[in-house]
């Protein structure tokens, strides 16, 4: 997904400022469906703008200029274009099971239980967030977009049933059985061994 056709829905909900479109890559269930950090949005919008995708519509309101931009009908064929193909496998890039998969003997495992506490907590708050979101009789929601919520909903609660799991397995010393057939493990910790053992 380019930032470009992000940005692309985003106006096709209602013309949009800069800021309306800052806010909606921004609130805080945006990484579930966007997955994109709002970037350099200005430059974005002025490369739309020259190549026909977008226009300014220059408002009044309480004596203050306001900029919204729209969908051009060249915007709009791109954008049903963009909504037509078939979509990109979802890039995943989770800090949180990086670390867990570099996670060694040598670390306790006390520190990864308040890693996933607090990822319980952030999930959480996202989880009411999108509740809320769904009935909150402002935002427009489409029945297809509906659809999307569900989504979110159950990825979020799949997550806090998995780190309730994974924190019960801690606590109790229960671990799963790994497995290593080519003594990784051993290896990686001999060359922690060595690798301190050089620099003290």
């Amino acid at each position: 997904m380019s930032i470009e056709h992000s940005i692309l829905a985003v106006i096709s909900f209602r013309p949009s400022t800069g800021y309306d479109i800052k806010s909606e890559f921004e609130h805080k269930a945006a990484g579930l469906f966007w997955g994109i950090s709002y970037g350099s949005l200005y430059p974005k919008l002025k490369k739309l703008e020259k190549e026909g995708f977008i226009t300014t519509i220059e408002l009044e309101t309480g004596g203050r200029k306001k900029k919204l931009y729209e969908l051009t009908g060249k915007g709009w064929v791109e954008l049903e274009g963009w909504l037509a193909r078939k979509p990109e496998p979802p890039a995943i890039r989770d800090e949180l099971f990086m670390k867990m998969a570099a996670w060694h003997n040598e670390m306790d495992v006390k520190i990864l239980a308040e890693h996933l506490k607090d990822r319980a907590k952030e999930s959480q708050e996202i989880l009411n967030f999108v509740n809320e979101w769904k009935q909150n009789n402002t935002s427009y929601i489409n029945s297809v977009g509906m659809l999307a919520m569900r989504f979110a909903e159950l990825k979020l609660e799949a997550e806090l049933t998995w780190i309730k799991e994974s924190l019960f397995l801690l606590e109790h010393n229960e671990l799963p059985e790994g497995q290593d057939p080519k003594k990784l493990g051993e290896k990686q910790m001999a060359r922690r061994k060595a690798a301190l053992k050089s620099d003290s």
